[in-house]
């Protein structure tokens, strides 16, 4: 009777802290477009040019469409890291659902951690390309191509290859499970 009552409570803190993560995954979503949205458009150019690497900023702020593309750049690794939140969303409102040896959590626990590897990789080719848009009306010989990868690129990778192994361990089991219920 009691490790009912305890299994119940488990099961009860699992499904708030999933509701919890959905809500997280989705505000970080949004807050994270948000933020490089008004990174790009408010940024003055010399912090702009001094956080990609680049010394030589210009006098004049750049234009409006040289932000635009900038954003664009910006966005394609700050896209997949939206859409490994939208797969960790799915698998937490699975999880709040009571719903998880399931192939709904554990395809959005996959791409969750396809998410995270790709805006990993990204990351550091974006800003190369935002090096080269930024430095390219500087003078012949002064343009610059900056790539920078650093430990929390590694670490990325890491922790998204950790999750997309508990991904495919969550999927053998959920098999093993489906196999064994034909057999009883």
């Amino acid at each position: 009777m009691t490790s009912e009552h305890d299994r119940e409570r488990r099961c009860d803190r699992i499904r708030h802290l999933s509701r919890l993560m959905a809500a997280g995954c989705l505000a970080t979503s949004f807050m994270l477009v948000t933020a490089m949205l008004l990174y790009w458009t408010t940024t003055p150019t010399r912090t702009l040019f001094s956080q990609a690497g680049l010394a030589n900023a210009p006098v004049a702020e750049i234009d409006l469409a040289v932000r635009a593309l900038a954003f664009g750049i910006s966005m394609v690794p700050l896209a997949a890291l939206v859409y490994g939140l939208l797969g960790a969303r799915r698998c937490f409102t699975a999880f709040a659902a009571g719903v998880i040896f399931a192939r709904e959590p554990i395809n959005g626990l996959r791409d969750f951690s396809v998410g995270v590897a790709a805006s990993a990789v990204l990351k550091p080719l974006a800003g190369a390309a935002l090096s080269v848009l930024l430095s390219l009306h500087d003078p012949a010989g002064t343009r610059a191509l900056v790539l920078n990868i650093g430990s929390d690129t590694l670490i990325a990778l890491i922790f998204a290859g950790t999750v997309a192994a508990v991904a495919w361990v969550m999927a053998e089991a959920m098999e093993i499970a489906d196999e064994n219920k034909q057999f009883v």
